[in-house]
């Protein structure tokens, strides 16, 4: 049998620990949202699906204390982020291939999304209420609005730029279509020959 005690104790360790874990997440985030990644229609659903299949399951065995009012903002919230998101995400097609890349938006939303559910948590504790489910109602249409969203891009693949990381001969790496040379990490046009990194994502040109 824990002794009350010993329980606190156990508990305490668990929440530094959970905060260390929080704090790890966050900044290895923090250093590869901005890799590119290879993108498809299949893997837009699966983004989708693990996410509601999730809240369906909690929404049935633990329920709501929230409203349907409130749960539909909340979702609608969400799905907002997600819009947004989705829109601001770069998406192209790479050697025969569809690549993606997030920007500084993606960091944006996710503040905005982390502040909602830590405010959603802070009320539901001066209220003593569970509104765990709220937080999962705004992640799940995150969720669902940006890779619906990037689903959509990648249905009409005609409207997706092309853009080929195979160096042309005789040519430095970076430099291609007519002469010009664009970005390798994201792919955007450069402004001057003397320019030593990409002015929009910073990253250093070959």
């Amino acid at each position: 049998m824990i002794k009350p005690q010993d329980l606190a104790l156990i508990l305490k360790a668990a929440r530094y620990v959970s905060l260390a874990v929080s704090v790890l997440l966050i900044l290895r985030m923090l250093r590869t949202y901005r890799r590119t990644r290879s993108i498809s229609r299949k893997s837009c659903v699966a983004a989708m699906a693990f996410p509601v299949v999730t809240l369906a399951v909690y929404f049935v065995i633990v329920g709501s204390k929230l409203g349907t009012a409130a749960l539909a903002g909340l979702a609608a919230f969400g799905l907002g982020l997600g819009v947004a998101q989705g829109r601001k995400t770069l998406v192209w097609r790479e050697n025969g291939m569809a690549r993606a890349q997030n920007t500084v938006w993606f960091l944006a939303v996710w503040a905005v999304s982390y502040a909602t559910m830590q405010s959603l948590v802070v009320v539901g504790n001066s209220l003593s209420l569970n509104v765990g489910i709220g937080g999962m109602f705004v992640s799940t249409a995150l969720a669902v609005g940006s890779q619906g969203l990037l689903y959509a891009r990648l249905s009409r693949p005609g409207r997706l730029p092309e853009r080929s990381t195979v160096p042309v001969p005789g040519r430095p790496a970076g430099a291609q279509r007519a002469g010009r040379r664009y970005c390798g990490a994201c792919g955007a046009a450069v402004v001057l020959a003397e320019d030593r990194f990409c002015r929009k994502c910073r990253t250093p040109l070959a």
